[in-house]
């Protein structure tokens, strides 16, 4: 597996007005098809002080922009969607087979996508995709993972499931104990496999920055 960092422009996204208008900072958690072109994404975004009520209605008057969805987490971030009925840039990575992990806007008004692909030949799919679109692509770093940087299925099934049951959420929805009922393991058992997976995870999500 290979991890890559593309920085692009994409032109007419909704992202890039976002960002002429407004100081904030974006990030795209996960984004997944929408109709038959477009993709909904989930978001999260860093206001510095903007409006967020001012900040959605911008973005329902984007051409493409079916529905805006916005939540205040703290005072300066908030978490949504944005479904886009024609959307540049993401439909690229779904088709290419490649799997988005993150992406965020730059401080030049760049985008920057952290993505997985199986092979070398999917990486250059997506380029050539991105450059017949002149979204100006450049590769920032690429790397083959290691097995040690990878989550292991047993890793990958047991976090997943802490999060979809509430063990992140505060208060906890669900505590060691009951999530250890579940896999029929010990708690310490559990409680060990989550921080690896965690350590994992932290790690890649910090590298990547």
């Amino acid at each position: 597996m290979i991890e890559s960092v593309i920085s692009l422009e994409p032109p007419g996204a909704w992202i890039s007005s976002l960002l002429k208008e407004f100081d904030v900072e974006i990030k795209i958690l996960n984004t997944l098809p929408y109709g038959k072109s477009g993709v909904q994404d989930l978001i999260e975004l860093k206001l510095n002080g903007q409006d967020v009520e001012t900040v959605k209605t911008y973005l329902e008057g984007i051409k493409d922009i079916e529905l805006v969805e916005l939540e205040l987490l703290e005072s300066d971030k908030a978490i949504g969607v944005v479904k886009c009925s024609e959307c540049f840039g993401c439909r690229e990575l779904l088709s290419a087979e490649c799997f988005l992990v993150s992406a965020r806007s730059m401080a030049d008004g760049r985008l920057e996508y952290t993505i997985i692909s199986s092979q070398n030949a999917c990486l250059r799919k997506l380029m050539a995709k991105l450059e017949a679109a002149k979204a100006s692509p450049k590769l920032v770093k690429m790397k083959k993972l290691s097995k040690e940087e990878m989550l292991t299925d047993n890793q990958e099934k047991i976090v997943k499931m802490a999060y979809q049951r509430g063990y992140y959420d505060f208060p906890k929805c669900i505590g060691v104990k009951d999530l250890a009922k579940i896999f029929s393991i010990s708690p310490a058992t559990l409680s060990e496999i989550l921080r690896r997976g965690q350590k994992k995870i932290i790690e890649s999500y910090f590298e990547s920055r």
